[in-house]
């Protein structure tokens, strides 16, 4: 008897431990590697006509279902030897009324068909100039907030979503530069309230429809809007249409086609010596880009890109970029080889083609390969 007693305990002391066991609990783990090698021929640069490699930002991926209604991911960079949190939220994508899906935490925001994406996805070296220009963030729009997603009961064969953020709105600040009156507040100390938080907002519409049994093309129309200037209450906007085609040639090649339409306005903070008060000049900015990305065999791709708009900070100067691309995977796309060549050029009037600074030329080849279910999607 005792000795049955003592077995009982046994178990119920283990059972715990059992259930926790950790291959049941621990998330999916992913390592992304991006090493890179770049040479350019910009006039003046230091590293003009020299190669450059570098190591790149690496990526680990935290994957993994929390319920059967929510999953959890976290995405943590490495670069420059600095740690980072470029995303982390949570996913409710079922059980709530209406099969309203909602994602909570910090993550690349969804204006737009690019920029939700990971560079490491891109078929070409970096994001297009246009969307480091208009949107905010240093090397994308990616904010804490709230989305809200909702897929419109529409009749016939097109996919109708709407999207909803509320987001901290920290990414929209713009420093102001001190001027020379003796009575600004950045001269004073006072400053322009950079502390105080303002929320931003974005909302989305997509819509998809199929072609044939395997092709398919979206439109989407995006608007975000957030507080640069807290003291001065000045804003900046940003409106953009987007659409992207995969068009299917064969069994195993397509032809994938998409483009962005920008448009910024911005209010530019100022400080008024006589009224003691601060100003507010708009500047309009619009841009946009368009790419063609060709995929056969399942290794092998090819494409060209072209990138246009003007220059916020300088409204009388335009840049254009025209580049072409191609990526090989050695066997499937845990090891992938992308060569890029980018010309850009800075016109000094608004009109396209117009005289301008010398033009520059950038090579790149980078290999993207990744460790663990995580993959490089190349294609």
């Amino acid at each position: 008897m005792r000795r049955c007693f003592f077995c009982a305990l046994l178990v119920l002391a283990f059972a715990p431990a059992r259930r926790a066991h950790a291959g049941v609990t621990n998330p999916d783990i992913s390592v992304i590697g991006q090493p890179f090698m770049s040479w350019n021929d910009s006039t003046g640069a230091p590293t003009s006509k020299r190669p450059v490699f570098d190591v790149g930002e690496t990526e680990l991926v935290f994957d993994a279902a929390l319920n059967p209604y929510a999953r959890g991911f976290f995405d943590v960079t490495l670069a420059s030897g600095e740690i980072d949190l470029e995303e982390g939220y949570f996913s409710l994508l079922r059980g709530l009324p209406g099969d309203i899906q909602i994602k909570g935490g910090k993550y690349r925001v969804g204006f737009g068909k690019l920029n939700p994406a990971h560079p490491h996805t891109y078929p070409f070296a970096n994001r297009f100039g246009v969307l480091a220009a208009y949107l905010p963030g240093a090397e994308s729009y990616n904010e804490t907030g709230l989305d809200v997603s909702y897929r419109l009961p529409l009749p016939g064969s097109i996919s109708v979503t709407a999207y909803g953020d509320v987001l901290q709105g920290d990414s929209f600040r713009i420093a102001r530069v001190p001027g020379a009156a003796p009575n600004d507040p950045l001269t004073t100390g006072a400053g322009d309230r950079a502390d105080e938080p303002r929320a931003a907002w974005l909302g989305r519409l997509a819509a998809f429809a199929g072609l044939g049994d395997r092709s398919g093309v979206e439109f989407g129309f995006s608007a975000t809007q957030g507080t640069n200037n807290v003291a001065a209450a000045a804003r900046t906007q940003v409106v953009g249409g987007d659409v992207k085609a995969k068009l299917w040639t064969s069994e195993s090649a397509y032809l994938v086609l998409q483009g962005e339409y920008l448009r910024q306005d911005r209010d530019d903070a100022d400080w008024d010596q006589a009224t003691a008060s601060y100003t507010r000049a708009t500047t309009s900015a619009q841009g946009g880009y368009v790419f063609a990305d060709y995929n056969w065999k399942q290794r092998y791709n090819a494409g060209a890109s072209f990138d246009w708009y003007e220059d916020p900070v300088s409204p009388a100067q335009t840049v254009n970029s025209y580049g072409l691309f191609a990526g090989l995977a050695l066997m499937e796309e845990t090891t992938v080889f992308r060569l890029d060549w980018l010309h850009s050029e800075r016109s000094g009037t608004t009109a396209f083609g117009s005289p301008g600074f010398d033009p520059v030329q950038t090579v790149t080849l980078r290999v993207i390969f990744s460790m663990g279910p995580h993959k490089a999607h190349q294609f």
